[in-house]
């Protein structure tokens, strides 16, 4: 088939006869021979679109192979039938893709590929086989959509990591069951943010949405649409839970759902409800920004008397607590009062302006504050609501009463004054009235200068009234305003006065031109014109309508260029779109840019020949890079301009001058403008003989040249070859040749990478380390492996082995497949036994990343790394060695996480190794131990790690016990007035009896009641009760509680079911040991047993402290109980049950201390 030549001029004619070939062709059933790119882009174009009409996969599959991206992307956007039709999955399938298209498809038609088939899949099961396919979690997440609610409800729970908001929003879509599960399980401040997000649930199941919410008191900001379809569903939940929701949702839609005559009885009942919790909600409610939605929905009449009895007039605020009864009007007025904050000169708001100018004009004739004063004028303002009567009242008042008042108070009230009324409706009086407002400021005085902000309001507003009542504008007004279109009057004023103004404004606009005489005056007339668009634009006015603003614009291009004068007129083409037409003959010369000549192609490509000058100024800048237009060229005139640009880059190219910046635009330009064969004839024709720089006496034109090329060549298309890219990657050119080795070898496909990556390892250290990279991205895991093994062997260079030693840790670290973490294991144990103590500190620092590790070799792994460390501390600089101590620290601490996987007898010579420098070994300046770093959670994890009694108890006298011993004995040592034996002892007992729980319990351990029956044993063998009663009973109670959850651990697995059960027993039992101390000892032993008390349950929930404290509350006689209850820890938060029963115990003792613990703030409630 004849290469295809489009006929046309313009850009939209050449597609329209690309159009009328291709259904020429369709419709006599044309045929494409077999795959093969052509120089002509528009043939190639042309087969595509026929193989894809025909549905001729082969071909199509032949060309996602190709390393053109133009047909690659063609073939892709016009075969979605190959993705959507279930006849093509034996194509469309992750196994077949990885193994028949993947190794011969380059990366970025890969990545396209797989991004198009992700968009299109409509087969949930499809779409879950390619979820499975992947292996990063943050790729195989952007395949959930499409999948199964059932397949994403059973995968969502690995990605709480990696959902940003536009992947949340979707899977919400899906199902409101996706949300239930990632919220319960989002983190705090994630919550609002993912809550709002999805405020779409609303309309799907509203009920389940708000329940969610409510569990988690997270509510996100409702706006007036969100809370119309609360209100619209279910209204009831926000009418009963309004204290939740107020300062969610939208106060203000909320308040029409109330009828009139229910305001006062919601209010009521807000206040009925009791304040103690929730005191910050109702004084925000009976704020006047939010309770005037409320007033505003009370019948018109009723209004401003309810304002004014609760907060103007304060009926009843006299009135002593102890005369109101509550229910009645007079107590929820009085309350309401109480509440409020706002100053009361607010609530005239609802009044008439009559009565609002009476009552406010009184007080300012007594005297209040600048501030106050202020603010009661702009009531009255917003009160008069524009009419002239009450506004010609009101400036008559304040001119009368405030004629010695200072021009910043009168700047305040004037400016309020023009604020909340139209100066457009003014009557004459009015205006006069006004206006002698403005002469007591001096707004017309010509010799001062007065810089108020404000000052441009005022004149503003004479301008208005002035121009729309035909009268003369005054010079000094005139001259003092600061250009502004006054474009808040359009939508304000009538057709006939908007006219009226937008003529004055545009008049003295165009009369404030001058002459040009130099290019600052130029600049001024530019800033002119934009002036003018900007009132046009501003005022709806179409630019064609004032020819004399266009001539204006070409008089200044025409001037412009006769000076030639550089300065800038884009701004002037660019201010409208729609008005760029208009301008389109001097496109080039106002705005010279890669977008005017792709507009030039669209409409008259003619234009780039009649600018001739301008666009080879533009061709050879090197800020801009016009790949859009020369690809245009390239594919539709191929013959005409492409040919012409081509030839015009070449004699640039090729011309001896000193201009890089011509060098660099030229090249980049024929990498995108020529074809494949010409360019690679450039790359062959001026790539370096040698691989060093004679500086002396290279030929600095040829070497620009070489330069540029080699920074540029990947910018072709197809890509050149990568021995093209090699051949400028060796030397002192490796520097020029980086970006396109980098992006050449990245677009490889596999099967090329597996020829190409090895010239990169055998070449110098520089160009080694990119191969290392290369083997890692593109080679499957086994290639790269025996790449990085063999680089091993043979570099003693330490950057190479950082960088294999990172990849091969990378590999291991994501790999999920138990036999070939072994593999790399193994691989990585050999580059570990072969390290120095002289290598790169990177490799060091990957050593202490266990996290990341496989689980089934993770515990090799910590103790050979750990074996290496201990090693490389002792042999290490001195100024190196802290680093290397705290990366053996979280070795240590992470042995904690795989206790169980972990050699038993390493554990133990790791807890003798640390345990005298960690824990008997004070740090000086009242340090100690630091738990979280320290032995102590691995100590305590090594004796709790167990399912065995009998292993447990040996671990226990092997390991703890001597320390326990060591440790009494040291007891009353201390340092520097600090004993840090007890410090670090109470850190080991915290960590145990934590670890009960989190360690113990979570995993499945066996419950060790037996050791810490003997811990017991121990503390009390050597301790004296006397010096030591608080640590003594906690045990005491601890060995209780641990009875009772070995108890329940046959039936029960979970810690909160486990204590949710126990407690009630716990608290008796807890109760009767205080009872037997108070006997003991004295009654205000409880003090101390509460201090004990709080240790233990704070391993509890809030719903089992509260059956604990209720144990106690149980003996009314037993005062000591009560007494406990008030002492603990937030015993009283959110309880209201148990503050009753406290209150209500006859006892006076009792009532005192709750008080003086409880109610330290009490007097400042009303």
């Amino acid at each position: 088939m004849a290469p295809l030549d489009l006929d046309g001029e313009t850009l939209g004619a050449k597609r329209k006869n690309y159009n009328k070939l291709l259904k020429e062709a369709i419709a006599n059933n044309e045929t494409v021979p077999s795959f093969k790119l052509s120089e002509n882009d528009v043939q190639n174009l042309f087969n595509v679109d026929l193989a894809c009409h025909n549905r001729d996969v082969n071909y199509i599959l032949d060309v996602f192979k190709c390393g053109d991206m133009l047909c690659v992307s063609r073939a892709i956007s016009q075969s979605t039938w190959l993705i959507t039709e279930q006849q093509y999955s034996n194509i469309i399938n992750p196994e077949y893709i990885q193994k028949e298209l993947y190794p011969h498809m380059c990366t970025k038609a890969y990545i396209k590929l797989h991004k198009n088939i992700r968009l299109n899949i409509k087969d949930e099961l499809r779409a879950e086989q390619f979820y499975l396919q992947e292996t990063k979690k943050t790729e195989a997440i952007k395949w959930l959509p499409y999948c199964s609610v059932t397949f994403i409800g059973n995968k969502i729970r690995e990605h709480f990591d990696h959902i940003n908001i536009r992947i949340w929003k979707r899977l919400c879509e899906r199902s409101i069951n996706i949300f239930e599960i990632v919220f319960e399980h989002s983190q705090r401040y994630k919550s609002h943010q993912y809550a709002h997000a999805v405020l779409f649930l609303l309309k799907v199941d509203l009920d389940k949405y708000l329940d969610l919410l409510e569990k988690d008191q997270i509510l996100p900001k409702f706006n007036d649409k969100a809370t119309h379809v609360i209100m619209k569903k279910s209204p009831q939940r926000v009418f009963d839970k309004f204290h939740v929701y107020m300062n969610s949702i939208d106060v203000a839609t909320f308040s029409k759902y109330l009828k009139p005559e229910e305001i006062f009885t919601f209010l009521c009942t807000q206040i009925n409800k009791d304040a103690n919790s929730t005191l910050h909600v109702y004084r925000s409610l009976f704020d006047y920004d939010t309770l005037k939605h409320f007033v505003r929905r009370m019948p018109k009449d009723e209004q401003f008397d309810f304002v004014k009895k609760v907060f103007i007039v304060k009926q009843n605020a006299d009135i002593p607590d102890d005369n109101l009864v509550e229910g009645t009007e007079a107590y929820f007025l009085r309350k309401m009062h109480n509440y409020g904050s706002s100053p009361s000169y607010l609530w005239y708001r609802f009044a008439t302006f009559e009565r609002a100018f009476e009552d406010i004009t009184q007080m300012l004739d007594k005297g209040v504050s600048h501030w106050d004063k202020n603010h009661m004028l702009k009531v009255l303002v917003l009160c008069a609501n524009n009419n002239m009567k009450h506004i010609y009242t009101l400036l008559d008042y304040y001119i009368e009463t405030n004629k010695n008042e200072s021009h910043s108070n009168k700047f305040h009230f004037t400016t309020e004054v023009l604020k909340g009324t139209s100066i457009y409706k003014y009557d004459e009086k009015t205006w006069n009235k006004l206006n002698e407002l403005f002469n007591s400021m001096m707004i017309y005085d010509e010799g001062l200068i007065n810089i108020h902000y404000n000052e441009c309001l005022f004149r503003e507003s004479i301008i208005i009234y002035k121009v729309i009542h035909d009268e003369k504008v005054p010079e000094v007004i005139e001259n003092r305003f600061q250009f502004n279109t006054l474009q808040k009057y359009v939508t304000k004023l009538n057709e006939e006065q908007g006219e009226k103004v937008f003529r004055y404004l545009y008049d003295r606009l165009l009369g404030q031109f001058k002459p040009i005489k130099e290019e600052v005056d130029l600049l001024e007339s530019v800033n002119q014109i934009k002036r003018i668009l900007k009132l046009l634009k501003d005022w709806n006015k179409e630019l064609q309508d004032y020819s004399n603003v266009l001539d204006k614009i070409k008089e200044l291009i025409k001037i412009r260029e006769t000076n030639s004068w550089k300065h800038d007129l884009s701004s002037i083409y660019n201010f409208k779109k729609s008005w760029r037409r208009l301008m389109f003959e001097e496109s080039i010369v106002m705005h010279p840019s890669e977008a005017v000549c792709l507009n030039a192609l669209k409409h008259d490509p003619r234009l780039l020949e009649r600018y001739n000058n301008e666009i080879q100024e533009l061709r050879v800048k090197d800020t801009i890079y016009m790949r859009k237009l020369l690809s245009k060229f390239r594919t539709f005139w191929s013959r005409t301009l492409a040919k012409n640009w081509a030839e015009a880059y070449l004699h640039d190219l090729i011309e001896r001058n000193d201009q890089d910046s011509k060098k660099k635009a030229s090249v980049r330009g024929l990498c995108t403008i020529l074809t494949q064969e010409p360019f690679s004839d450039i790359v062959e024709k001026y790539k370096p003989a040698q691989a060093k720089i004679d500086w002396n006496t290279v030929d600095d034109h040829v070497l620009n040249i070489q330069r540029f090329v080699a920074k540029n060549m990947h910018r072709a298309r197809p890509q050149p070859p990568p021995d093209s890219i090699l051949a400028y990657a060796k030397g002192d050119y490796l520097q020029f040749a980086l970006p396109s080795l980098i992006a050449i070898f990245y677009n490889l496909n596999i099967s090329q990478s597996k020829i190409y990556i090895p010239k990169l390892l055998d070449a110098p250290v520089s160009i080694q380390k990119h191969g290392i990279r290369f083997a890692y991205r593109k080679l499957n895991d086994k290639d790269s492996s025996t790449v990085f093994l063999n680089c091993w062997k043979s570099s003693k260079n330490v950057s190479i082995r950082a960088i294999i030693f990172k990849f091969t840790h990378e590999l291991l670290c994501k790999e999920t497949h138990p036999d070939r973490a072994v593999a790399l294991w193994e691989l990585i144990e050999m580059f570990i036994d072969s390290l120095t103590f002289g290598e790169d500190k990177k490799i060091y620092e990957l050593l202490a990343g266990v996290d990341k590790i496989p689980i089934n070799v993770r515990a090799n792994y910590l103790m050979k790394c750990y074996k290496f460390m201990n090693s490389l501390i002792v042999n290490a600089k001195e100024t190196d060695r802290d680093q290397y101590i705290a990366l053996r620290s979280n070795l240590i601490w992470h042995s904690r996480q795989i206790m169980e996987r972990l050699c038993p007898n390493f554990v133990v010579d790791l807890i003798e190794e640390h345990v005298d420098d960690t824990f008997f070994e004070s740090k000086g300046n009242g340090m100690h131990v630091y738990v979280a770093t320290g032995i102590v959670p691995v100590l305590s994890a090594y004796v709790l790690c167990t399912k065995d009694e009998n292993l447990q108890i040996q671990r226990y006298e092997q390991v703890l016990l001597p320390i326990l011993n060591r440790a009494l004995t040291m007891w009353e040592e201390s340092r520097d007035g600090h004993f840090y034996i007890r410090s670090n002892f109470m850190n080991l007992i915290n960590q145990i009896q934590t670890d009960l729980r989190d360690y113990a319990v979570e995993n499945n351990m066996n419950i060790p009641l037996k050791m810490f029956m003997n811990i017991q044993t121990e503390l009390h063998k050597s301790l004296s009760l006397t010096k030591n009663y608080v640590l003594l009973t906690r045990w005491k109670l601890m060995v209780a509680l641990t009875v009772l959850v070995e108890k329940a651990y046959p039936d029960l697995k979970d810690w909160m079911n486990i204590t949710k059960k126990n407690a009630p027993e716990f608290g008796k039992l807890c109760l009767q040991y205080l009872k037997e101390d108070v006997t003991t000892y004295m009654p205000c032993i409880y003090k101390l047993f509460s201090e004990a008390l709080n240790q233990v349950i704070s391993l509890l929930q809030d719903d089992e402290k509260k059956e604990i404290y209720d144990a106690f509350l149980s003996d009314e006689d037993f005062i000591q109980g009560y007494l406990l209850t008030i002492q603990m820890n937030g015993s009283l938060r959110n309880n209201e049950e148990l503050k009753e029963k406290l209150l209500s115990h006859p006892s006076v003792e009792v009532k005192m201390h709750y008080y003086d613990q409880h109610q330290p703030n009490s007097r400042y409630l009303f």
